[in-house]
């Protein structure tokens, strides 16, 4: 009866979390609508071809390698959900596994710095109605990017559990390679400053507890080769990401915008009722800090420091010193542009408020593991009640922050009311579209369209009218090292990033262009190490139960 008491307080803070999914029709920010699109697009995809894609097939053009560059496996997963079920219960699924992974992660977490009881969903409860983490869901509308931050401690807290351990466990390990595939393979961004933000925590804990994790080298050996396994699983997409991105029309970190949600009078916001600075951005962000659950660690800190061992304080004194650093850049916004460039990739300074949320929660879960040690008292106690309201007060104003959202759209059967045309929301260029080749103005008037209102395919099939040589434009959305063209030689692309063809004369037929799926080394190659790596990761877990049942007897 106890354990079901503990289960029901992840439960029904998730279920609370849920509730503008659950209990209305609405679509919340643009950007929610748009990944509903998205998600039911890629369910397209696999119903046609039997497989995910990394094209967008749509009125935004033809073979536009949309899932290559931005969630191909999050899109990829959540496609075949949408293919078996719909894309909405899709979309439920990927929030209820974020919220979960989230929660029970830091619970994991604490469960190992020594918190015991109900005292260790606290810090879970602190992390999932962060104001930012509660922004993400519907206000910002992120669904991918509420499902890579939220593998944050999931992937942290399975990572310390297989060097700590007395013996390795597949649910550890599969808990590991699980959150790392999904912090790699849902949002681009959250991708490089998650692993960057990870490995300098790594970092921390190294030198902290030096004596032991060298005494377990050949375990941290084993969490390096489950990484290169989850980075494997990814890459189908990670391998055009890398090696093709310097081709596409953004291959530079976009200039940081959206910088007065990040002011000091906002930051430090306790109540989440901050006026909106951009009358033109279509969504309702609320970029503060956990200030109720920084001011009392710093109290309780301050209180019971004493009780934490020497590695320990180490430990506290590296996320306060890597929040400092964090709060610092959200701040002085400036700063983020003499980063090194793969941590320019950021976009909108309060973005950051995800790791800073990080530091602010582990400091949180180190002070209640200084008051486990200390036992019962009436100081002990105080601090326990006085964090546990603080919990409940954020998880009430979360509940009323989600449900003054806008909606930006009349409900959710307009998001994927057409197979072809984006929803109304949309708005994002072609940002993954062809930058490398050179700009050519076509010569021809007539436009060769492929016809991407006929459904999915791998090939289309386009008959030009007859006439004279030339270049004519397309609205093929990639270059030639991703969509292959018979019939028509590609020479250029538009400023748009759109394909320029040249056509030969044809003074009486009709000309015919067959446009396909280009798959040269970077698609091939990646595809076939994500399936033997699928295939290793299969027979790993096979042979892990095998051997335990035969020890077992």
């Amino acid at each position: 009866m106890r354990a079901r008491w503990h289960l029901a307080i992840p439960a029904g803070a998730v279920l609370c979390l849920l509730a503008p999914i659950l209990l209305t029709d609405r679509t919340f920010a643009t950007d929610w609508g748009n990944h509903l699109w998205l998600v039911y697009m890629q369910g397209l995809d696999i119903k046609a071809l039997g497989e995910p894609s990394i094209y967008l097939q749509s009125t935004l053009g033809a073979f536009y390698p949309y899932y290559a560059f931005y969630g191909g496996t999050f899109y990829a997963v959540s496609g075949l959900v949408a293919d078996v079920f719909d894309a909405e219960v899709a979309v439920l699924l990927a929030y209820a596994g974020a919220i979960a992974a989230n929660y029970l992660g830091w619970t994991w977490i604490a469960r190992q710095a020594g918190v015991r009881g109900w005292r260790s969903q606290l810090p879970g409860l602190i992390a999932v109605t962060a104001p930012l983490a509660v922004s993400n869901l519907y206000g910002r509308g992120g669904i991918p990017e509420v499902v890579g931050t939220s593998m944050l401690p999931l992937v942290a807290a399975a990572g310390i559990s297989l060097v700590r351990e007395p013996r390795l466990r597949l649910r550890d390990a599969a808990a590991f390679v699980v959150g790392l595939v999904f912090l790699t393979g849902s949002h681009a961004l959250s991708m490089v400053w998650g692993a960057f933000f990870l490995a300098i925590l790594a970092l921390v804990l190294v030198a902290c507890y030096w004596p032991f994790v060298k005494a377990r080298a050949m375990r941290l050996l084993g969490l390096a080769w489950l990484g290169v396994l989850a980075i494997c699983i990814n890459a189908w997409m990670l391998g055009p990401l890398i090696l093709l991105h310097s081709r596409t029309v953004e291959n530079e970190p976009d200039p940081l915008g959206q910088q007065a949600y990040t002011s000091a009078s906002n930051l430090f916001r306790i109540l989440r009722d901050a006026p909106d600075p951009y009358s033109f951005v279509k969504a309702d962000i609320n970029a503060a800090l956990p200030v109720l659950a920084l001011l009392w660690v710093l109290v309780a800190g301050a209180v019971f420091w004493r009780l934490l061992g020497p590695r320990r304080r180490g430990l506290a004194i590296g996320l306060t010193v890597a929040l400092a650093a964090l709060v610092l850049l959200i701040l002085d916004w400036s700063l983020i542009t003499d980063l090194p460039e793969f941590l320019q990739y950021i976009q909108f300074p309060y973005r950051l408020l995800t790791y800073a949320d990080f530091c602010v929660v582990g400091m949180v879960t180190l002070a209640l593991a200084a008051i486990e040690r200390r036992g019962s008292s009436a100081g002990s106690t105080a601090a326990i009640a006085s964090l546990a309201a603080i919990a409940l007060f954020n998880l009430a104003i979360s509940i009323q922050q989600n449900f003054q959202v806008r909606s930006w759209l009349n409900g959710r059967d307009e998001a994927t009311a057409s197979s072809v045309q984006p929803p109304p929301s949309w708005y994002a260029i072609v940002q993954f579209g062809d930058g490398s080749a050179p700009v050519v103005q076509p010569t021809l008037s007539q436009p060769l369209t492929v016809p991407v209102e006929e459904g999915i395919r791998d090939s289309y099939k386009v008959e030009y009218p007859p006439g004279p040589a030339g270049t004519a434009q397309t609205n093929i959305d990639t270059g030639n090292y991703l969509a292959d063209v018979s019939g028509a030689e590609p020479v250029g692309r538009s400023e748009a990033g759109q394909m320029v063809v040249r056509l030969p004369a044809s003074p009486k037929r009709p000309r015919t262009v067959v446009v396909s799926a280009e798959d040269g080394p970077a698609v091939v190659v990646s595809r076939w190490i994500s399936l033997l790596a699928l295939v290793v990761a299969l027979m790993g877990v096979i042979a892990t139960i095998v051997v335990r049942r035969v020890r077992s007897r």
